[in-house]
């Protein structure tokens, strides 16, 4: 779905003759209509719109902790005082899937003041070491009820009855 809204917003920026990021604004809010139209007609399956629109939503909060993990590195680089509390937390693991592990562990990655060190075999707990941690359960709190959460809301449902042949 965000690939479909990301290809109108290009084609209406094609058909503007202007790849301005203005065009392409409104070519990905016309885009995201034209797909709501299609999911309420029965083309497109409105849960499938329903997890694109989620998956925006996860990266605009992926790209704000972005900004604020920036923001917490700065103020700790230009401080005169050590604010650092470095540690690992052992985070039990709700994704169960290796896509979604590989996504938890690539934003944990991209946010400054955190990695994801390793998994553990049965792919149940994750090592994160953390710059920041006030306590190691708000620092897992942090991850889970944040992107966790969000990562999890990306799951297809599944068909109730399952699939019958």
């Amino acid at each position: 779905m965000i690939l479909a809204n990301l290809l109108l917003a290009l084609a209406w920026a094609a058909l503007n003759g202007r790849f301005t990021l203005e065009s392409l604004v409104v070519g990905g809010v016309l885009g995201r209509v034209i797909l709501l139209i299609l999911a309420r007609g029965g083309v497109l399956p409105e849960r499938q719109v329903a997890r694109g629109e989620r998956a925006v939503v996860l990266m605009g909060y992926l790209l704000w902790q972005i900004v604020l993990a920036n923001l917490r590195v700065a103020l700790d680089v230009v401080s005169v005082r050590f604010r650092m509390r470095p540690g690992v937390i052992r985070l039990p693991l709700d994704v169960t899937t290796d896509g979604e592990i590989l996504l938890l562990s690539a934003m944990i990655n991209l946010t400054p003041g955190s990695v994801a060190l390793d998994v553990s075999p049965d792919r149940r707990i994750m090592y994160v070491h953390v710059m920041h941690i006030e306590t190691p359960e708000d620092a897992k709190r942090r991850i889970k009820e944040g992107f966790e959460r969000r990562v999890l809301g990306l799951r297809v449902p599944q068909k109730e009855g399952g699939d019958e042949a």
